[in-house]
């Protein structure tokens, strides 16, 4: 279900930095690219909102590393939204998907419980920088914790890495110029950048990063989705007094990597007989988890695949 209608708005990450430098930030506003990856599904408006938060976590954290390749953010838990992902690649397409057992998620929206440690439960997040086969996956994985996703990535940036950092990241549905019902996805991150060698950091340093968070943690869920308030004025409401600066912006879109030749791929990797007895109406259907895509197979194709990419003999 892509809505159609309204302005074009395109994602995007506006980085800025503070203080001259000691703190470096991003503004994200995935705009159409939400709206496209959310409406792609018929999940409850509760999934939505934690996918689409995710999504803007994911588009943060991802803007700040160097990578060819796909960037994953993936939470699993024992709630009854067992699972979240939200996938961008080096070119900046973001995918996302969720899988959650709906009579669960039916009861917590019943009684009024969909926060985060309800709807997730006890589990994981995994951070994964995929390069290809040439190279080794990097992986970080750590308990899920927190109120939010906001707490879930502060947790990980403790744990795992060595910049200090906050964010906050916002999903709901607007109202954009009488297209009702869009959804859109927001966050913006702060984080200390080191001191050069081993320079012991000061007390202005420290006092710079304070209230970089302070300023951070007044932003309004409202002034992240805002329509009206561009990514330059609230940047400057946020942080003019303290000599914000901007960057060059960078732009994202809704993407997908699925194909029918990897599908085709897929389906060789098993055995041709356990295949076969997916066959359904004389074909075996492939959906795409990401983009709802269904790529179908007949019987007759199931054996050419075999023979197509039947690894040679040793």
């Amino acid at each position: 279900m892509i809505k159609t209608g309204g302005p074009e708005r395109p994602g995007v990450s506006q980085p800025f930095v503070l203080f001259g430098g000691a703190v470096r930030g991003r503004l994200i506003r995935l705009n159409d690219v939400a709206d496209v990856a959310l409406g792609r599904h018929a999940y409850p408006d509760v999934v939505n909102r934690i996918l689409g938060e995710t999504m803007a976590a994911a588009a943060a954290l991802a803007d700040t590393l160097k990578f060819d390749g796909s960037f994953t953010l993936q939470i699993q838990g024992d709630g009854p939204v067992h699972t979240l992902v939200a996938d961008i690649t080096s070119d900046r397409a973001m995918r996302g998907c969720a899988k959650f057992h709906e009579e669960g998620v039916a009861r917590a929206v019943q009684v009024d419980d969909t926060s985060l440690p309800h709807l997730l439960g006890q589990g994981h997040i995994a951070f994964t920088v995929d390069q290809g086969t040439d190279t080794d996956r990097y992986q970080g994985i750590i308990e899920l914790t927190g109120a939010n996703i906001s707490d879930c990535i502060h947790q990980y940036f403790r744990q795992s890495e060595q910049l200090e950092t906050a964010i906050k990241v916002a999903a709901y549905k607007t109202s954009i110029e009488g297209c009702a019902d869009r959804w859109q996805s927001s966050a913006i991150m702060v984080q200390r950048m080191p001191r050069d060698g081993a320079q012991t950091p000061t007390e202005e340093d420290d006092d710079a990063w304070r209230s970089a968070v302070i300023l951070l943690s007044s932003v309004k869920d409202n002034e992240l989705m805002s329509v009206t308030l561009t990514e330059e004025d609230l940047i400057a409401r946020l942080f003019g007094a303290v000599g914000g600066r901007l960057l060059e912006s960078h732009a994202f879109s809704a993407g997908c990597r699925c194909s029918r030749d990897r599908s085709a791929k897929i389906l060789a990797s098993f055995p041709l007989d356990e295949v076969q007895s997916m066959v359904v109406d004389g074909k075996v259907s492939m959906t795409c988890e990401f983009c709802e895509i269904d790529f179908d197979f007949t019987a007759e194709e199931l054996g050419a695949l075999e023979r197509q990419y039947a690894q040679p003999p040793a």
